[in-house]
């Protein structure tokens, strides 16, 4: 299958969830999540695999350890990955590419460093 973009869906799944960052929001939505937010992140990742290498999918859950924010679940999804053309950063440090959408911003951002 092949990425044709996100659903309405998954914006009213983040809507939702922007609302009511609770762990019992996310279980009732979870399927939502997974078919209209999941599914066509992966479907764009495999796309750009071949031209652009492969990417890793940040995990829907925030590290709340040291965060005045305890609300557990991010209100986006992004990948990461590396990016060959940039690889020789500064210091020999590898440079990563961002993708993803947020509800905020109706165009998927991508950025690199």
């Amino acid at each position: 299958m092949s990425f044709s973009g996100w659903p309405e869906e998954a914006l009213d799944f983040y809507d939702g969830l922007a609302a009511d960052n609770s762990k019992t929001y996310w279980t009732a939505h979870r399927q939502i999540y997974e078919a209209a937010v999941l599914r066509p992140m992966t479907e764009l990742v495999e796309e750009l695999a071949p031209e652009f290498g492969e990417a890793k999918i940040f995990r829907p859950y925030r590290d709340i350890r040291f965060s005045k924010d305890k609300t557990p679940y991010k209100t986006h999804i992004g990948a990461l990955r590396v990016c060959p053309v940039l690889r020789a950063g500064p210091g020999g440090r590898q440079r990563h590419v961002r993708h993803g959408p947020r509800p905020a911003r109706p165009v998927p951002p991508s950025g690199g460093w």
